[in-house]
């Protein structure tokens, strides 16, 4: 399912905060981890390393593939739900998860196709840890003969 850039950065915007993990599409480089800072018109600022960059998003040309670093509801635990419960308005629940790094069903406009998916089935998060992450680039690095 091809979700516009548009529509990405309305995904994104709710996870200002998250880990992300970067694939340059150009240079076939290891996977990279940033952290999601910001958005603008067809960016996404992400801190790498103590720097802050801007990767272009684009609806005919991808220049990187960018997943948040999320987590399945199923990992929700008890005190989490009953804080979540406990919040004073019922709308906030959805916006807790999402800063604690829960993936959520999206909704991005009425009627639309994705609406009630998560952010993992279209394409644009990764339940793996930063950890498993480096743990298979290093196991790519060694497979090239590095």
């Amino acid at each position: 399912m091809e979700i516009k850039t548009t529509e990405q950065l309305i995904i994104f915007s709710r996870y200002i905060g998250q880990q992300v993990v970067i694939k340059s599409l150009l240079n076939n480089d290891n996977e990279t981890i940033g952290t999601l800072q910001g958005i603008r018109q067809n960016a996404l600022l992400i801190t790498i390393d103590n720097v802050n960059r801007w990767i272009p998003l684009n609806d005919h040309f991808k220049v990187c593939e960018v997943r948040l670093l999320l987590k399945p509801l199923k990992k929700l635990t008890p005190a989490i739900i009953n804080t979540a419960n406990n919040l004073p308005v019922q709308a906030f629940i959805t916006p807790y998860y999402q800063q604690l790094g829960f993936d959520m069903p999206v909704f991005i406009a009425p009627g639309h196709s994705c609406n009630c998916r998560y952010v993992y089935e279209l394409d644009l998060a990764d339940y793996r840890s930063p950890t498993e992450i480096f743990r298979n680039s290093q196991q790519a690095l060694v497979a090239q003969g590095m």
